[in-house]
């Protein structure tokens, strides 16, 4: 049953994003939802930068031999859509780390190169089963947030410590403090597995010593490791008490081998690099349905779609009010304008049935004196604040 909390009533209701038959687990995004996304977008592309990733963008569709010698056709075939061109056949991918491994294996590679930090905002496609979609926390289409860090056997405990630590790092800037991490091991009879046992041992031992140094708690789950080495996944609970993985950080020493992927050593021999798949988000699409239902209107300023609605006390005031609205969006912060003729009353009584964070009200006396009222979300008194001394914070930004 849905309710107030349920993203997919905020979404409807705030003319967030749709869904249409045409496109079943398909999300079509609107302008505000956008907004959501893009801010998250924004900050993911800021401190990727500060840790020293490179971008890439690789295409929605390859081969599908590229496919098979990943391995990804043997486990994951069923959640994967495939089309032909030209009498050859393609998938759509599922994940984009053979767009990463192409990258890589495209040039004569140094040890002075790695670690390399390959990120990607890959538009990728699964074919969950129809009973399983569920608004924006299960889809068919979403944007991941992958990483591919390839590096040397000694970087491992590095990476992986800084992997964790980023992962805390936004999931705090995000406003998400509720989450634990689980860590799952190979377990069972090794038959879904790819690799050899003492690659697995290694593997799982290098997790569990990052996981001790940080004293992080972790629930371990054997048997559910992906099909090429174990994994870390951190589960956020939304506002029901469910909990949704999200971010993950998995180890793969197979698929460097799998395509040849050399690196030259110090002593100028070939060395085959292992492989780091990370993601910070998860799915950007199902990390905004968690956002709203655990904060609703009240998301964080950073993010929120209408940070500030700007309301003209009177029609001698539009014009300051415009004014306003251009300075603002000038400085990339979002807002709406409302200068309709009602009366302030109903323009403030609006605005609190719409998805928008605070208000600025100006009238003839604010433009007079280049002042602004400033009505904020949570606060129940109003402030006065100087224009200039306003536009300056977002400048500080």
């Amino acid at each position: 049953m849905m309710n107030e909390f349920d993203h997919r009533v905020l979404g409807a209701k705030y003319n967030l994003f749709s869904f249409f038959e045409e496109g079943p687990g398909m999300p079509v995004w609107h302008d505000l939802g956008l907004k959501i996304k893009n801010s998250l977008i924004d900050y993911w592309r800021e401190v990727h930068r500060e840790a020293r990733y490179v971008e890439i963008q690789s295409p929605i569709m390859l081969d599908k031999e590229l496919w098979k010698r990943s391995g990804h056709l043997d486990y994951f075939e069923e959640n994967m859509y495939f089309s032909s061109v030209d009498k050859r056949e393609y998938a759509i991918k599922p994940m984009s780390c053979p767009g990463a491994i192409l990258l890589f294996k495209n040039k004569k590679r140094s040890f002075a190169e790695l670690p390399l930090r390959i990120s990607e905002l890959g538009l990728v496609h699964r074919n969950e089963p129809s009973g399983s979609l569920s608004g924006l926390l299960r889809v068919r289409s979403f944007m991941q947030d992958d990483g591919h860090i390839f590096c040397r056997k000694n970087d491992l405990v590095g990476e992986i410590r800084s992997v964790i630590e980023l992962m805390q790092k936004m999931m705090k800037h995000c406003g998400l403090n509720d989450y634990h991490f689980e860590l799952s091991l190979k377990g069972g009879d090794g038959k879904n597995f790819m690799g050899s046992d003492e690659d697995w041992i290694l593997a799982e031992g290098i997790f569990e010593k990052v996981l001790n140094e940080l004293s992080l708690p972790v629930k371990k789950n054997f048997g559910e490791a992906k099909f090429y080495g174990p994994s870390l996944d951190l589960h956020i609970k939304d506002v029901h008490g469910r909990y949704w993985q999200c971010s993950t950080l998995q180890l793969d020493f197979n698929l460097p081998s799998r395509f040849d992927l050399h690196f030259f050593n110090e002593k100028g021999q070939k060395e085959v690099p292992l492989m780091l798949h990370r993601a910070i988000y998860g799915s950007l699409e199902r990390f905004v349905a968690i956002l709203l239902e655990n904060f609703g209107k009240n998301l964080p300023f950073w993010m929120h779609p209408v940070q500030y609605k700007i309301l003209s006390i009177s029609s001698a005031a539009n014009d300051y009010a415009k004014s306003i609205s251009r300075e603002l969006a000038r400085l990339k912060i979002n807002i709406e304008l409302d200068i309709d003729d009602l009366n302030l009353k109903e323009k403030i009584k609006r605005s609190h049935e719409e998805f928008v964070h605070s208000l600025i009200l100006v009238g003839e006396k604010e433009e007079k004196e280049k002042i602004i009222v400033l009505k904020r979300r949570g606060k129940n008194s109003q402030e006065i604040v100087c224009l200039n001394k306003f536009l300056k914070e977002f400048l500080k930004m």
